[in-house]
């Protein structure tokens, strides 16, 4: 699995105009076969800060949408950024839930 983070810091002339790049390709990416998630989040404490999340369930769907028109629409936003994003691409080997938690707060 494949889990992309990206933080854009926006100035606040500019924060519509990021959000009409990015919001028209949340649906469509979601839509592809492999990505099992994509969303994007403004901070709560700094309405100019916008995350967007992604995770894609194999390493070909995420290459195959980084050659995508919607990822070109993504590095148009972070162009117009006030500030260098934050990017991250995360390969992630294992999954675990809440249960996880629960076993550590279980032992002593």
């Amino acid at each position: 699995m494949v889990v992309v983070i990206l933080l854009i810091k926006v100035d606040p002339t500019r924060r519509a105009e990021v959000l009409r790049l990015i919001r028209p390709i949340i649906g469509p990416t979601e839509a592809q076969p492999d990505c099992s998630l994509c969303r994007i989040y403004s901070e709560t404490d700094d309405d100019d800060a916008l995350l967007l999340l992604q995770e894609w369930r194999s390493e070909e769907g995420f290459e195959r949408y980084i050659r995508s028109s919607e990822f070109k629409r993504i590095l148009a936003a972070i162009d117009l950024g006030a500030e260098s994003p934050k990017f991250s691409i995360n390969r992630v080997l294992s999954r675990k839930g809440l249960e996880a938690a629960g076993t550590i707060l279980s032992r002593k």
